[in-house]
């Protein structure tokens, strides 16, 4: 049971929407009542994984059915999902009833870029119920001194973190790195992702420059227009602090669906 919880904290770690459930109730000459109690998860893919051999051993058989599988993440996809008693038929023979609790993953800040924006925004944020991850491929300034709040510091080239990152629909991208060249290279490997909010900072000169490389790439006007640029709520604001409270407020407005 340790691991299946491990498997759990792993899976919010990595922004997934999971689902837990706790088998209540079984009606069944072939399913042990000894497995009342045992618990399961699917992630968003579908994948299970059972809280004991036993549990798998008797039950996976049933989730191979498609009809169930659906019945049981579409609890996990309604918009205000909750947890709920629910039985299913698995078969004529066998009916089994779960204690469905979908797990909230916290929504997750990816600043793209380390400079003198990103140090106030990344403390606002993180007074946001936000995690965070501040990515920059310069040592000086990509440190916990100055990102204390910050969950994790990746110093690396903007492109190789899009080798191993896959971004979710509950992540909150923002780009203010140190130039067009980089903003152009990060934008464009997020531009498709099902980020809730991509922001870049810039004038509108420089918006303009890295908008025009990316549309001679083939990207089409409509998904530019969801991308918040210039980024951050028109509060009148001018310094490094009061930018990163326009930003942060952005993505508060989205968040809550303002």
């Amino acid at each position: 049971m340790e691991d299946f919880f491990k498997k759990i904290y792993k899976e919010l770690q990595g922004s997934k929407k999971i689902l837990t459930a706790v088998l209540t109730d079984i009606e069944s000459e072939e399913i042990s009542q000894n497995l009342l109690g045992e618990m399961f998860l699917f992630d968003e893919e579908g994948f299970i994984e059972f809280s004991s051999e036993k549990l798998e051993n008797e039950l996976e058989k049933f989730f191979l059915n498609e009809d169930i599988k659906n019945q049981i993440l579409a609890v996990g996809e309604a918009k205000n999902a909750d947890s709920q008693l629910k039985e299913f038929n698995l078969d004529s023979n066998n009916k089994l009833e779960f204690f469905l609790e979908p797990v909230v993953n916290q929504p997750h800040l990816t600043v793209f870029g380390a400079g003198h924006i990103a140090e106030p925004l990344v403390k606002i944020c993180s007074l946001l119920d936000f995690s965070i991850t501040v990515v920059d491929d310069r040592e000086e300034f990509l440190n916990f001194d100055r990102f204390p709040t910050a969950d994790q510091l990746l110093r690396l080239p903007y492109k190789d973190y899009f080798t191993s990152a896959r971004i979710r629909e509950n992540d909150y991208l923002v780009i203010v790195t140190r130039g067009h060249q980089h903003d152009y290279q990060v934008l464009k490997e997020v531009i498709d992702s099902q980020a809730s909010y991509i922001g870049m900072i810039g004038s509108s000169r420089k918006i303009k420059t890295v908008y025009d490389q990316l549309i001679k790439d083939g990207i089409n006007e409509e998904k530019l227009a969801r991308v918040h640029a210039p980024i951050g709520l028109d509060i009148g604001s001018e310094t490094p602090a009061e930018i990163a409270v326009a930003i942060a407020a952005e993505i508060v407005a989205v968040r809550r669906d303002r």
